[in-house]
């Protein structure tokens, strides 16, 4: 179950390449039943195809279906040349890329599209196809493309999908449905003759032709869907390390950040970044300091979790000095007078009601120390608020870190999941964690923490790298573990 969780792009892949294949197919052979009825006039299809062609290339080039035909077929190129360019979306346009070519070997073997094709009299319109589809699809940004820009062709897919369901949604009806009355002759496209025809229903093969264009269309859009939002937001008790805990998934995301084609930016907010920039002074010893009375800090920035179906996480946080979760779950509910709510608790209320999954602290020092935990007010806010996702998360775990040294003679940041486990089996002998992790499904206690050491004073403070950087554990699994969840 663990590898499938951890590997869940890669199997998803396979298994979209694999439905790729399998359709590409027999859609080709609905294609090419489709277009033996347009070419039998048999109703408004042809005449609609016609009539545009009319429109579209009158007097400009020879309205054949050849020159239809090529120019449909570079604006489809055009469009998936820039899918394959944008980096979000370059693995489905592989895909995208081997189908089309199956299809085209299909199509082909029927006698249709490359054997009817003389490419040498139709590359003009092959040509414009492509850049038709490269101008709608935004290809001028590569024009103008500068350091830092966030190469992205969302009007290409979005053009793609309407193009490809729309060829099948009109191979379906062309197949299955009859038409009556209104016809076009190819030598007079604006004579509309009458043919008394009545509405004729041809049901052979339609339940199986039904399925897979719906699973043709299905899986397209699934390829051109762009990413997906997650909004998590963090809650904890005061001095429980929200702050820290939020730094140390951006430092995270930020490593992750410098390999990633993509170069979406993060988006720190400004009081992320002013604590942040504490890391250039290494004469300190931690890289914040407790919240001034009255002060709020708004925390956030954004990553994208994975390459195959990417999906943008927002990450947020309030940082004050005053205990607001005993008012929350009230305010959430409106039975604190608006005029009651100060601006921390305003905000606080808006995270918690914008946010997809709550990321719930547990201060695994107070726990050691036998300090009250301060995470009663869990359950209300739960209640409060709604059909909201939940991840727990073990604050400040360092602490048992050499305590699971001593008894397993591991290293905690080698053995993560051996330590992951040991922690949620150490504070699960609390009957009030215990009791918030079955209100929240079971859910596994996320460790996380600097790796730290004890200084002359008895302190404990961060450790660091030849670099100067702090070092942390547990940030990159649960940065991944937001990501599938």
């Amino acid at each position: 179950m663990q590898y499938l969780k951890e590997n869940k792009e890669k199997i998803t892949l396979l298994g979209y390449f694999g439905l790729i294949l399998a359709l590409a197919w027999p859609i080709a052979d609905m294609f090419a039943e489709a277009w033996e009825a347009t070419l039998a006039d048999r109703g408004l299809p042809n005449a609609a195809i016609r009539f545009l062609r009319f429109v579209v290339f009158a007097s400009l080039i020879d309205s054949s279906h050849q020159t239809v035909t090529a120019t449909v077929f570079g604006l489809y190129l055009g469009l998936l040349l820039l899918m394959t360019i944008d980096p979000k979306k370059r693995w489905q346009a592989f895909l995208l890329w081997m189908g089309t070519a199956v299809g085209l070997i299909a199509l082909q073997s029927f006698g249709l599209v490359v054997p009817q094709l003389d490419l040498s009299e139709q590359a003009p319109a092959l040509f414009g196809g492509v850049v038709v589809g490269l101008l709608l699809g935004g290809g001028r940004k590569l024009i103008d493309l500068r350091d830092g820009t966030v190469l992205e062709f969302r009007r290409a897919s979005q053009a793609l999908f309407v193009l490809l369901s729309s060829f099948v949604v009109i191979a379906l009806i062309e197949v299955h449905l009859q038409y009556p009355g209104v016809y076009i002759p190819s030598d007079n496209p604006m004579s509309v003759e009458t043919i008394d025809r009545d509405v004729a229903f041809n049901g052979d093969g339609l339940l199986l032709n039904l399925l897979l264009s719906a699973a043709f269309v299905v899986t397209v859009k699934r390829f051109v869907q762009y990413d997906a939002d997650k909004n998590f937001f963090i809650l904890g008790p005061r001095a429980s390390g929200k702050s820290l805990f939020l730094i140390g998934m951006y430092l995270e995301a930020l490593e992750r950040a410098r390999d990633d084609e993509s170069n979406t930016p993060l988006e720190p907010s400004q009081d992320l970044m002013s604590m942040i920039e504490a890391l250039d002074r290494q004469e300190s010893d931690w890289i914040v300091e407790a919240t001034g009375r009255g002060e709020i800090k708004y925390l956030s920035f954004q990553y994208v979790h994975g390459s195959v179906f990417p999906i943008n996480i927002q990450v947020s946080a309030i940082d004050y000095a005053g205990e607001y979760l005993t008012l929350l779950p009230d305010a959430i509910t409106g039975a604190i007078d608006d005029d009651d709510i100060d601006n921390a608790l305003r905000r606080l209320v808006s995270g918690v009601e914008s946010a997809d999954t709550l990321l719930l602290t547990i201060d695994i020092e107070r726990f050691v120390n036998n300090e009250p935990l301060d995470i009663s007010e869990y359950f209300s806010i739960l209640q409060a608020s709604g059909d909201k996702d939940v991840i727990l998360v073990a604050t400040k775990a360092d602490v048992v870190a050499e305590e699971f040294k001593d008894e397993r003679g591991l290293e905690a940041h080698r053995y993560y999941d051996e330590f992951t486990h040991f922690v949620n089996t150490r504070l699960r002998q609390s009957e009030n964690i215990d009791s918030l992790v079955a209100e929240t499904g079971g859910s596994m206690i996320h460790p996380v923490y600097y790796q730290t050491k004890v200084n002359e004073s008895g302190d404990r403070v961060p450790m660091r790298d030849d670099q100067g950087s702090v070092m942390t554990v547990g940030f990159d699994e649960l940065l991944d573990k937001m990501g599938r969840s």
